[in-house]
């Protein structure tokens, strides 16, 4: 890589002044919305604890949740959130700062993972936006490729392709649609 990275930059998005609490309020009356409020069980682990987009689903193709997202992260990102179901085993990690630096190469807004991450000190210094259960050191001695589907169920809430996510420092909520399409009241 000869040239510098320039991490990718909310400026040109007309849609910025949102946080999560007021999005909530907003769309309390517009069932239209979807609103899905994820449990207060991830934590933020990259250096953008504010991030949005739409949404990728990844469901585990194996039962211990050890995937490899490295073909997904390599890949144009466009401002996306991949949300990846590693079944919450906590005896491998499935996102560290390889995986994570192609994402924020690529464009990738966040990675919302039901799974654990490791290389912390890395993920708190790239732009960008991670969340998990928790860290370990370890990853699983075999991967299995990822690859994007239609749907997954997180903690009890469905998520679908196609979603937008909202995450910032009160929390992670999921919408039908970009926030900017529903009706303001």
């Amino acid at each position: 890589m000869n040239q510098p990275f320039t991490p990718p930059s909310y400026r040109s998005a007309p849609d910025v002044n949102w946080s999560t609490a007021d999005l909530c309020d907003s769309c309390l009356d517009q069932p239209a919305a979807g609103l899905r409020i994820l449990p207060p069980v991830f934590r933020p682990y990259g250096a953008r604890s504010w991030y949005f987009g739409q949404v990728v689903a990844v469901a585990s193709p194996v039962a211990d949740g050890a995937l490899s997202l490295a073909g997904l992260l390599a890949g144009p990102g466009h401002g996306r959130v991949l949300v990846v179901d590693g079944l919450g085993n906590a005896d491998h990690a499935i996102l560290g700062d390889r995986m994570a630096g192609m994402g924020t190469q690529n464009g990738w807004s966040g990675v919302l993972l039901n799974g654990y991450v490791r290389d912390t000190a890395v993920l708190a210094r790239m732009p960008l936006g991670v969340h998990a259960l928790g860290a370990v050191p370890n990853r699983a001695g075999t991967l299995a490729t990822a690859s994007a589907g239609d749907h997954v169920r997180i903690q009890g809430i469905d998520i679908r392709t196609g979603d937008w996510l909202y995450a910032d420092t009160d929390g992670v909520i999921v919408l039908s649609c970009r926030h900017t399409a529903l009706a303001t009241g």
